[in-house]
């Protein structure tokens, strides 16, 4: 190592401590400090002729290798040197027409060396000498740099468009013709490693044929990457096979080979969703309906203009409301135990199971305050008042209630104009539509009791009763009986076990005066809906039975007389609904059943003579 050490300390031996490593000696690092320890005094003797060896040595003691013995010595030297040599050094450069000579001139103009007094010269023409050359030599690379060094800031912008120019002229026949080639691969992974070529290749390419091709590189990248997980999807998506799933696999994957294809089923499928949409509004809820305006699968222009599946307040509303949730107030219901009826009114009692439309109904009959003398009371004894308020806002701004709580009865106090215009006091009652569901599981119930907290007392007042079931005709489905329960009926299996219920109990028959069916959703009906169509659809669903029963009962207790003791049916519809649960509020069905309510109260029940009250006493 000695022997070494004195050959790199000798500078005639051309043996350096860099040149050792780089020939990987394996002790170099105890050899370059033995050397720095020793080599200060022989680099600065041999430094001391030579800008470029000062530099270095000045370097080595700015970085601690070297003492600072002869530091302040070295840069007297050096600007000495630079003084005596600035001028041939820029005479030498100048006429030179070297661009690296010139480079090297800029360097030391630069890094303070030389003064700048010719440094903008030199750039210039360093700059005329670099752009000649781009130019002369026909070569895209070339060219390519000399625009970057214009971007960067290194030249003026002079020549930047000329030399885009020729770039654009030189490569638009090599970058159409690699990007034929490349598309024309067949096999996915090569031409993915191809395109990884082309994009590492052109992407600081700043001519417009490489950055249009750039754009289309992107896509396919875009496309080879995602084609995997597209056939997946598309397989999934066919079998779904719905306007709203193609859509979303069009947004996923935007750029598929399944593309044009899919828009192709999506165009195809509009036209009869759309008029299915106007034939069956009730099947499309909010969340899709919101899905499609989202998506734009469905444009404003089709659903309103076109179609007239909405109205524009309609597709407004469900922009605005994705879900019901976000429309809709928790009702404020009453919660009492044992509600009751002040003595004298008339009781209008609504039987029906949880989501058969009972507070649909309500809604639209609170929102005719001032027909026929009709208004209910705010603050009355029933503890309904605040219930009502809500359902009339609701009704009023054509939007659909929420549930109600489903345990409880709800009394609305209120009055009307009978017949004869006198003013009569009723109390509309919701019965609880989830007690009304777990009563048809108790086996052979006889006490009123049973219908829930609170409705014997209802049930065995001394006012009049009229009584309406209220029915969902599109749930045929089979309905809980409560929360808990493992059991399941049918609509038509409740109001049979009401109907045996009101049956054993006499007493509380001769004070029905009236038994009626209200029909919800009846959109669903069809546009021509009349008595036979309600008749026919009620036997088809398995009511026959049960409303041949209830004749039977009215029969026997003199009850809907003036219909031939049949049960009153009545289709209604708080407004015409479009799909997205969405309607326009139309009081036309609400004002029937206030007429129906109307005709039942103020009215005297006759009271017979001896033959009557005789037939009353074996009836009980």
């Amino acid at each position: 190592m000695t022997q070494l050490l004195n050959l790199c300390l000798d500078p005639e031996t051309g043996i350096t401590v860099d040149g050792l490593r780089e020939a990987k000696y394996n002790k170099i690092d105890q050899l370059e400090e033995m050397y720095n320890a020793q080599a200060e005094d022989v680099e600065w003797e041999s430094s001391k002729n030579s800008i470029d060896l000062l530099l270095h040595f000045i370097d080595k003691c700015e970085q601690g290798i070297f003492s600072d013995n002869h530091l302040d010595e070295a840069k007297v030297t050096l600007r000495q040197l630079a003084a005596e040599r600035e001028e041939s050094d820029w005479n030498h450069a100048m006429g030179s027409n070297n661009l690296n000579v010139l480079n090297e001139y800029i360097q030391k103009c630069t890094n303070g060396t030389y003064s700048d007094a010719h440094l903008q010269q030199a750039k210039e023409i360093a700059e005329l000498i670099d752009w000649q050359q781009a130019k002369d030599s026909h070569n895209a690379a070339v060219l390519n740099g000399f625009i970057l060094k214009c971007n960067n800031g290194i030249y003026s912008s002079v020549h930047v468009d000329e030399a885009k120019e020729m770039l654009e002229q030189l490569e638009n026949g090599t970058i159409i013709s690699e990007w034929e080639n490349l598309v024309a691969i067949s096999d996915s992974n090569s031409k993915l490693m191809r395109l990884n070529e082309f994009i590492q290749k052109y992407a600081t390419n700043p001519t417009n044929t490489a950055q249009q091709y750039m754009q289309k590189a992107t896509e396919l990248m875009e496309r080879l990457r995602d084609a995997e997980q597209a056939r997946v999807d598309w397989i999934d998506a066919k079998q779904k096979d719905t306007i709203l799933d193609y859509s979303c696999f069009l947004k996923a994957h935007p750029y598929c080979e399944y593309r044009e294809e899919a828009e192709q089923r999506i165009q195809s499928m509009k036209g009869d969703l759309l008029n299915d949409m106007k034939r069956s509004p009730f099947k499309y809820h909010r969340e899709e309906m919101f899905g499609y305006i989202s998506t734009n699968t469905l444009t404003k222009h089709e659903l309103v203009d076109e179609s007239c599946v909405l109205t524009d307040r309609g597709y407004s509303h469900i922009k605005r409301f994705p879900t019901l949730k976000h429309e809709q107030r928790d009702l404020p219901v009453s919660h009492l135990e044992n509600p009751c009826s002040q003595n004298g009114n008339t009781d209008v009692f609504f039987f029906g199971v949880s989501g058969s439309g009972k507070t649909c109904v309500l809604s639209g009959l609170m929102s005719l305050t001032g027909q026929l003398g009709f208004k209910f009371d705010p603050k009355g004894p029933g503890g309904g008042g605040s219930y009502a308020i809500e359902l009339r806002n609701y009704a009023r701004h054509s939007m659909l209630p929420p549930a109600t709580d489903q345990k409880y009865i709800q009394v609305i106090d209120a009055q009307i104009n009978n017949e004869n215009g006198s003013l009569s006091n009723i109390s509309f009652i919701e019965m609880s539509g989830e007690k009304t569901a777990q009563f048809a599981a108790i086996n052979n119930p006889t006490s009123l009791d049973d219908l829930g907290p609170g409705a014997a007392g209802l049930l065995s007042n001394d006012n009049r009763k009229l009584i309406f079931f209220v029915i969902d005709p599109t749930n045929q489905k089979n309905i809980q009986m409560g929360q808990d329960s493992h059991q399941f009926v049918m609509q038509s299996d409740v109001l049979d076990c009401v109907s045996s219920l009101l049956s054993k109990n006499p007493l509380l028959m001769k004070k029905v005066c009236g038994i009626h069916i209200i029909l919800t959703k009846s959109d669903t009906l069809g546009d021509y809906v009349d008595q036979t169509v309600v008749q026919n659809m009620l036997n088809e669903q398995g009511y026959a039975a049960v409303l041949s029963s209830i004749k039977d009962l009215c029969q026997k207790y003199d009850i809907n007389k003036q219909t031939g003791f049949q049960v009153g049916l009545y289709p209604f519809c708080v407004g015409r609904f479009m799909p997205g649960d969405v309607y326009t509020f139309d009081e036309t069905d609400s004002l029937k059943i206030l007429r129906v309510v109307q005709k039942n109260v103020g009215s005297v029940r006759r009271t017979g003579g001896f033959f009557d009250s005789l037939r009353d006493f074996f009836n009980s």
